[in-house]
């Protein structure tokens, strides 16, 4: 994970998390010294610990990017149990492994029978000869 932390990409990051949690902290400050002055009232002392729990929630923002970055075969799924992820080059050019690994057909959706609507029938052939004609190329 520290390896990921000094790649150049996470600098600004790392700038901006210092910028905004120093931002924080100074704000939650002036709130706490003004909720303790005369004119000072509870809003005053609320608004200091909504200031620090939001410098809190950037630092745990900052880790939890930095950890997946660092993990990326641990990434949770939508249903909450983990999988594997599988990080491929998807630049789709000759010879490069996303190009080689994948084709057409590895996303094509498999269709039990004709579709009763004509509309969407002329959409898939319009679909089909888009594909036809850019495997001729």
């Amino acid at each position: 994970m520290l390896r990921t932390a000094f790649r150049p990409r996470w600098w600004p990051r790392h700038l901006l998390l210092v910028v905004l949690v120093g931002g924080f902290c100074f704000l939650g400050r002036w709130q706490w010294d003004v909720s303790q002055s005369a004119r000072g009232t509870l809003q005053n002392t609320l608004y200091a610990f909504q200031w620090w729990a939001m410098a809190l929630i950037v630092i745990y923002g900052w880790w939890r990017l930095l950890y997946e970055d660092a993990h990326p075969e641990r990434r949770p799924t939508p249903g909450g149990a983990r999988q594997p992820v599988e990080t491929t080059s998807m630049q789709g050019e000759e010879g490069s492994e996303w190009a080689d690994r994948w084709t057409a057909q590895d996303f094509a959706v498999p269709v039990d029978e004709e579709p009763d609507d004509p509309e969407l029938a002329a959409y898939n052939d319009y679909l089909a000869r888009l594909n036809a004609r850019a495997e001729r190329r």
